[in-house]
């Protein structure tokens, strides 16, 4: 697969997959995701679906547990919407990276008032 099916098809993995958390899903959680990153495997075989939530969620290794429980549902969503061949998979995996850019900004205000 060239590169540019690949994005294309982790792009559309994404879009899909977050309608799918807005519209179909149970849980109340999941209306808030909302998904970082998608990496899927050469073989297309899995996908490692990066997400965040927001507001923040005061435990996103519980919400990513949940996810996870939900999955199937979720791969099956996907497979009907996708028009691919191969429904990927998948996993999901707490991003914190959005938190830990939140906390560095803070100590760098507090730095810079501090010298002001």
């Amino acid at each position: 697969m060239s590169s540019r099916k690949y994005e294309h098809l982790v792009s559309r993995v994404r879009e899909k997959l977050g309608a799918i958390l807005l519209r179909e899903a149970n849980d109340p959680r999941f209306a808030r995701v909302t998904l970082t990153a998608v990496d899927l495997t050469k073989d297309l075989s899995e996908a490692h679906v990066h997400f965040t939530a927001f507001p923040p969620e005061e435990n996103m290794d519980s919400l990513a547990k949940a996810l996870n429980r939900a999955a199937g549902f979720f791969q099956s969503a996907l497979s009907r919407t996708l028009e691919s061949r191969v429904t990927p998979k998948l996993h999901f995996i707490p991003d914190y990276s959005l938190d830990e850019a939140d906390r560095i900004d803070r100590v760098l205000k507090q730095v810079r008032a501090e010298y002001e």
